[in-house]
């Protein structure tokens, strides 16, 4: 690849269809079991290049949130790691516009480090190492291994064990809503309180999809309303019938997703709930399984 080529790359939000704690390891790591899935229209923009030093610019939405918040640590961390396993300087520029929100859950964070990991790859030729990298993308952060590859996946252990889930050909669309407050990932695993839980022998089933996924819930839900009480009432206050996955947060929040099996049952339930765009972020898109 030449030195003046650019990389184009989207980060794509991720949504944790189902969230179990299954332990807590003696180095303060918890094993999950998550069904993961990426919504195609919910992404950040990259773009980046060679360059004689490491700088990081940002645009978008949510990019005065995240300069206020040291939000670029995760993409030094990436091309830290790169340097270390692959021997090499990496000196790279990247122009990130941000549209994913920050603390909501998505996994925006993840997902810029894991497009940039992607773009290193390319920009110095190192398909060849991609196994090694992969191995110790954990090192990144839990949700780094799965945003890498962007497909849906069952994820397990600290989040570098990912088996693809079986393609349904099916669509289902989905309401996000975030609230103006932000959550934070560390705080509620640090106050998480057993009990933990088994791993499930979910899987996805097409006639069931909707009732099966209503079994399950987000073992971080009760600890992050604990932490929260205007998330509480939100999840509370939001209705419920049986064409719907019953509202939830999405990792350890903040946003709140609802998943119908059509546009028609979303455009109903958004009238009927008379939500106040004031006080969220909102998102109207689908998933495909």
């Amino acid at each position: 690849m030449e030195k003046n080529c650019v990389v184009q790359e989207k980060a794509y939000a991720k949504l944790n269809l189902t969230l179990k704690v299954l332990n807590k390891l003696s180095n303060n790591y918890h094993e999950i079991e998550s069904h993961i899935v990426f919504l195609p229209k919910v992404f950040d923009k990259l773009i980046i290049k060679k360059s004689k030093i490491n700088k990081v610019f940002i645009t978008g939405e949510f990019s005065k949130i995240l300069l206020n918040n040291g939000g670029d640590t995760l993409i030094y961390k990436s091309i830290k790691l790169l340097s270390e396993l692959l021997r090499i300087k990496i000196n790279i520029e990247v122009r990130l516009q941000k549209n994913i929100p920050l603390g909501s859950g998505l996994g925006g964070g993840s997902a810029d480090a894991a497009a940039v990991v992607r773009a290193i790859i390319k920009l110095y030729k190192t398909v060849n190492k991609k196994d090694l990298i992969v191995q110790n993308l954990h090192k990144i952060g839990s949700d780094v291994p799965v945003c890498f590859f962007s497909k849906n996946a069952k994820v397990t252990g600290i989040g570098e064990q990912i088996k693809p889930l079986k393609k349904l050909d099916k669509k289902l669309w989905i309401l996000l809503l975030k609230p103006n407050n932000n959550s934070s990932t560390q705080l509620i695993f640090n106050k998480f309180k057993n009990p933990f839980e088994k791993e499930s022998s979910f899987c996805f089933n097409l006639e069931n999809i909707i009732s099966d996924m209503n079994k399950y819930k987000n073992s971080l839900e009760n600890t992050a309303c604990k932490l929260d009480n205007n998330l509480a009432k939100i999840l509370s206050s939001l209705p419920n019938h049986k064409n719907l996955v019953k509202p939830r947060i999405t990792g350890s929040g903040s946003t709140i997703f609802v998943i119908f099996e059509n546009k028609k049952n979303l455009l109903d339930y958004k009238d009927k709930a008379k939500i106040d765009n004031k006080k969220y972020w909102q998102k109207s898109t689908f998933l495909e399984l």
